[in-house]
C-alpha cells in the first residue's frame, strides 16, 4: 500500500486504480488499529492526507470516464489517534516518490513526460 502523492494525471490506469483502492485499505487499517509505522517510515503514507488524496484520485477517475462507486467520509480518515504526533503529521517526500514511480512504470513515465511537455 502506498500514496504516490503526485499529480493524479501522471498515474497510469493501474497505478490510479491501485492507489485509490489503497486509500480505502489505509482507512480500514486505521479503523482496525493496525500498525502503519512501516508505511510512514518507508515514505508510503501521509495519514492526514488520505481523504483529500482519495478525492483527488476519484476526480481523476471521473475525468477518465471510470466508474467510482466507493465514496469515503472524511470522518473515517480522522481516526489517527493511535499514531504518534510525528506519524500523524508525516509528509511524503513527493519528489522522491515521483522519481520512484517514473523509474518503475514506463506508462507513468510517458504520462509524466507528456504533461511536462504540455505545461
Amino acid at each position: 500500500m502506498r500514496m504516490w502523492m503526485c499529480d493524479p494525471r501522471i498515474l497510469c490506469r493501474k497505478h490510479l486504480l491501485g492507489e485509490h483502492l489503497e486509500q480505502h485499505m489505509f482507512v480500514g487499517s486505521l479503523k482496525n488499529k493496525k500498525k502503519l509505522s512501516g508505511y510512514i517510515r518507508n515514505n508510503c503514507l501521509e495519514p492526514r492526507s488520505i481523504f483529500k488524496r482519495h478525492e483527488d484520485l476519484a476526480n481523476e477517475m471521473f475525468k477518465r470516464g471510470y466508474n467510482h462507486k466507493s465514496s469515503m467520509n472524511e470522518t473515517e480518515t480522522q481516526n489517527v489517534c493511535d499514531l504518534s504526533i510525528e506519524e500523524q503529521y508525516h509528509e511524503i517526500d513527493k519528489q522522491k516518490s515521483l522519481n520512484d514511480l517514473i523509474k518503475r512504470c514506463p506508462k507513468c513515465q510517458k504520462r509524466f513526460m507528456e504533461l511536462k511537455t504540455n505545461e
